[in-house]
């Protein structure tokens, strides 16, 4: 209800009071097709708390006359229940059964109970809330009336406005007067259902929100129509909106749609900026309304909301009456169909409102045409839409006839600089051909440029010219002539047609003067002046295939080299085998010799004797060693046997036995614990022992030599310093060459070995060994040995010995 019905409400109600209570006359019912249930007496109950007992006793003589009549008038919204009690004269003839019809579509409910019945039992209900049972418009309950006199007594409750037109009805005449105002409302619902649709689609074609908001707009009060005149009702047995809530709500869902269209359709930026965030707020207002208050308030708090759905849709007409005002009077001519639709919505919302506040009587016409008002509404909506899509259609194609123009402008200018592009490109391939030939010309290898079908030459450059021709007039064709094997022109032409290339096909041609030659050809198949061509291009590698020849002779004596040589290494091998067999027999015999001497023997000289020619025993031990293990190396490759190793005591025993052998010099050690690493323990006694021995050798006579073990990072390192002249920077890497030895070291014996299988020794075990200069003089080797293996040791234990070739 609109706020402007306030004032109407509260006069009907001033004039109210002091209402007769006479008890009202009983309604004849005397045989006639409708009876009007005019004469009725009301008891409001606020509690909503009597039951008919109580209006059978005690609350019996609390019933007055309604005034204003409930037939007629409405009583206005109300969250109380209404009573009423009719009474009736039914005579013999006119006994029988009756419709009793309430000719509101919207009532939620109202329960019947008679005089005739038992003294509770409930005679009908009728009402939105209660299952149909007759499928009519309006509400319609079943009521077999006996002969004599007889009372109603009805109890109604309602979110609309209390109106009750009671009347009861003939079965058979009810259903003739009911014919013509069913096809009346459906024809109209039609009429809105078909224009919402119709816009709905013109809208989805033309891409146009405006129509597809109208489209929602006019949908959304057909189906409120259709609530509103009982349609629903009657095809569906319910609303169309959840819980059989009141058909305002869908007054609402059209403001919303209303709201939009009008954000859309008016230039309201331009004229009534003020009208844009109020509207939007309405829309947004009534949404939340929709979603959150209605499907979950209680039933009876709903009519009395400060924001009902009539108050909000008045709202919205209030504000899209006066922003479509403004926008009209500032020019706007589309705006005239929403200011004449809306001002009829209004004034069918007054007439609503008079009516719904008991001012007006409630009539047919009342009831209609606040109902239908929408539909004028609609329709000049409609107009207003067809002229904005107009309107619209109009700007459209002032902008695609300047589209149009642009466009054409811009095809001109494009066709202009494609011209002159094109005539550019002209001149551009044409320096490119130029540069072709030239580039063609330079090339360092004969090129030749052939048709495709006919073989003819096109083209060919000045080597090409001299190769084939001896720079005449080349009248060469692509054919079997150019090759001495013919089979060579069709294998070549093979693969240009399986492969669409042929890139350095070595073969055989022949030259000017029938030489042949060995060439790389490569061919290509081309676009030539608008002519299939083929593009040859021929390396001549008949040096190459003459080197190639030498150098195959050459690998066939370097391979009977290699096999004299092999043989001679195994005779040297089993010459050295035999020579260490040989000598390490007398040696041993002479070691014996020399010890048994030292047992018996005590004067100084003849010990001394004995210590050199023990020391000589040794060397040349050593030297048959040394020749030994050189000759593993430079026969299948050095084996090394590998197991846990312990670097630290190698150092110690490496370091006593060196100080064992020359007692008259002194050699330190100073070793770091590490953890076992894998390696061939007497191949690297064998390397630390050549690098100290080294040492002793070339220090002086009381000189010392110290030897350092300890762990930098994931390596360990063994130094070896002495205290002799040193190792001259430009002999540092030589020094570890097979039979190198240092300038000025011809007074110390020595065969070039010994650093020699060091380095190979500590090499095979993945380490570095290398020489520099003490500060203080004398010379430093050191031994870079990878700890890898010595982690591995310390997580998983002691690895079983293995072999390992290097």
């Amino acid at each position: 209800m609109g706020l402007t019905a306030f004032p109407i409400i509260l006069l009907a109600a001033l004039l109210a009071v002091g209402a007769a209570s006479a008890k009202a006359d009983p309604v004849p019912i005397d045989g006639r097709n409708r009876v009007v249930l005019a004469s009725v007496e009301t008891l409001r109950d606020p509690s909503r708390a009597l039951t008919i007992a109580d209006m059978r006793g005690e609350a019996a003589d609390r019933f007055v006359a309604a005034s204003p009549p409930v037939q007629d008038h409405s009583q206005g919204f109300m969250a109380d229940a209404l009573w009423l009690r009719v009474e009736i004269d039914v005579a013999t003839t006119a006994a029988g059964r009756y419709f009793l019809t309430l000719d509101v579509p919207n009532f939620d409910q109202l329960d019947v109970w008679s005089s005739w019945g038992g003294a509770g039992a409930l005679s009908a209900a009728l009402g939105d809330r209660v299952p149909m049972k007759l499928p009519n418009r309006v509400n319609t309950a079943v009521l077999d009336l006996p002969a004599g006199r007889h009372t109603l007594w009805m109890r109604a409750v309602t979110t609309g406005a209390m109106v009750l037109p009671l009347e009861l009805w003939r079965p058979e005449a009810l259903w003739v007067a009911e014919q013509s105002r069913i096809q009346l409302h459906t024809t109209l619902t039609a009429v809105a259902f078909l224009l919402g649709m119709t816009a709905l689609a013109l809208g989805t074609a033309l891409s146009s929100l405006a129509m597809v908001l109208y489209a929602g707009a006019v949908l959304s009060t057909a189906i409120h129509f259709m609530a509103m005149n009982g349609l629903d009702m009657m095809m569906l047995e319910t609303h169309l909106f959840p819980g059989n809530d009141n058909p305002f709500v869908w007054r609402v869902v059209s403001g919303v749609f209303d709201a939009g269209f009008l954000l859309a359709a008016l230039p309201l930026r331009r004229h009534a900026r003020w009208a844009i965030p109020v509207l939007a707020g309405l829309a947004l207002l009534g949404t939340v309304l929709l979603v959150a208050f209605y499907p979950f308030l209680d039933e009876h708090a709903r009519p009395f909301l400060l924001l009902r759905p009539s108050g909000l849709m008045q709202t919205i007409l209030a504000v899209g009456i006066v922003a479509a005002l403004q926008c009209r009077l500032a020019g706007h001519r589309p705006s005239t169909c929403i200011v004449v639709g809306w001002l009829a919505l209004a004034a069918g919302n007054l007439l609503a409102g008079l009516r719904n506040a008991g001012v007006l009587p409630w009539t047919e016409a009342t009831y209609l045409l606040p109902t239908y008002a929408p539909l004028a509404e609609m329709l000049c909506f409609g107009v207003m839409a067809v002229g904005v899509l107009r309107a619209e259609r109009t700007r459209v194609q002032r902008i695609m006839v300047a589209a149009l123009r642009r466009n054409e402008a811009e095809l001109a200018e494009r066709v202009t600089q494609r011209t002159a592009a094109l005539a550019r490109a002209n001149a551009a391939l044409r320096d490119r051909e130029t540069q072709l030939r030239r580039i063609l010309e330079a090339a360092p290898f004969p090129i030749l440029l052939f048709h495709a079908n006919s073989t003819a030459t096109l083209y060919a450059n000045h080597r090409a010219r001299a190769l084939f021709s001896g720079n005449a007039t080349l009248a060469v064709r692509l054919g079997r002539e150019l090759h001495p094997d013919p089979a060579d022109h069709d294998r070549l032409l093979a693969l240009l047609e399986r492969d669409g290339t042929a890139e350095n096909v070595e073969m055989e041609m022949r030259d000017v003067a029938g030489n042949p030659l060995w060439v790389l050809a490569s061919m290509v198949a081309i676009d030539y002046q608008g002519l299939p061509a083929r593009l040859l291009a021929v390396n001549d590698i008949s040096r190459r295939r003459q080197l190639e020849q030498e150098l195959t002779k050459a690998r066939e004596v370097a391979e009977a080299a290699l096999g004299l040589e092999r043989a001679a290494s195994e005779t040297q091998r089993q010459f050295l085998a035999m020579i260490s067999h040989e000598f390490r027999t007398p040696l041993s015999v002479i070691a014996v010799a020399v010890q048994n001497l030292g047992l018996k023997v005590k004067e100084d000289a003849a010990r001394a004797r004995l210590t050199r020619i023990e020391r000589a025993v040794r060397y040349m031990n050593g030297m048959i060693d040394a020749c030994l293990l050189d000759d593993r190396f430079e026969g299948a490759g050095l084996v090394l046997r590998t197991g846990a190793l312990d670097l630290t005591a190698l150092v110690h025993d490496t370091v006593d036995a060196a100080q064992a052998a020359s007692p008259g010099q002194t050699v330190r050690a100073q070793a770091e614990t590490l953890p076992e690493l894998l390696g061939d323990a007497p191949l690297l006694g064998i390397a630390l022992s050549n690098l100290v021995e080294n040492a002793l050798k070339y220090s002086p006579r009381q000189g010392a030599v110290d030897v350092a073990l300890r762990r930098e990072g994931g390596e360990a390192v063994i130094t070896v310093a002495d205290q002799g002249k040193g190792v001259p920077e430009g002999e540092r890497e030589r020094i570890f060459e097979k039979y190198y030895r240092c300038a000025g070291t011809g007074g110390v014996p020595g065969a070039g070995l010994g650093l020699y299988l060091t380095r190979r020794i500590v090499t095979a075990h993945g380490g570095t060994v290398g020489v520099g200069a003490r500060p203080e003089g004398g010379a430093l080797f050191t031994l870079r040995l990878p700890l890898e293996e010595a982690l591995a040791l310390e997580r998983n234990g002691p690895l079983e010995d293995g072999g390992l070739s290097a």
